[in-house]
């Protein structure tokens, strides 16, 4: 699976440790739109949300105006899941420290269901 983690840490691999554990290509680019239209394809768009909040909300529902279909998934401290709602645009949402089998489980289904 071809996975685009959007985020500004210089270490993407923070935002969700699990997920080099499994064998998803994953690459990183700056949290901008511009970033899913340059990535080429990609079958899951995964938000860096564990900062700024507001930020990656208005990124989220950008990311579902795009016209793709790539999927959207946030990954948000357990603190902020009281401010995500169906206004973000999100397809899932996952915290930070998320297990390896869950992770490959909600993204296999989470693409299963958009017909990947």
């Amino acid at each position: 699976m071809d996975l685009l983690l959007l985020t500004v840490d210089p270490h993407p691999e923070s935002v969700l440790p699990s997920l080099s554990l499994l064998a998803h290509n994953v690459r990183s680019a700056p949290t901008e739109v511009s970033s899913l239209l340059e990535a080429g394809t990609a079958d899951v768009a995964i938000v860096d949300a564990r900062t700024d909040l507001a930020a990656a909300r208005g990124l989220c529902r950008l990311l579902g105006t795009t016209g793709t279909s790539v999927p959207v998934v946030a990954v948000v401290n357990e603190g902020g899941l009281v401010a995500v709602n169906m206004d973000w645009g999100l397809d899932e949402i996952l915290l930070p420290g998320t297990g390896p089998a869950e992770i490959d489980a909600r993204l296999r289904l989470l693409v299963g269901r958009r017909g990947g």
